[in-house]
């Protein structure tokens, strides 16, 4: 991976859960315009990422709450 796509890891990280969401969404609306029709597959994928996501931040919180 190249050092770009590596800041732009780092940039996504640090975004708030809702900006993260809100960049995926134009990233998939830009890379369908690039790349033609994004396959079902892709799609379960990419929302199983953002699932992911989103727990692991609902966890980060609740152990943030509890402690």
């Amino acid at each position: 991976m190249s050092d770009i796509a590596h800041n732009l890891i780092d940039a996504f990280s640090a975004l708030s859960v809702r900006e993260r969401h809100a960049v995926l969404v134009e990233l998939a609306r830009i890379s369908e315009e690039d790349a033609g029709a994004i396959s079902d597959e892709e799609l379960t994928f990419a929302g199983a990422q953002v699932l992911a996501m989103y727990d692991a931040e609902e966890a980060g919180n609740a152990e943030t709450s509890a402690g």
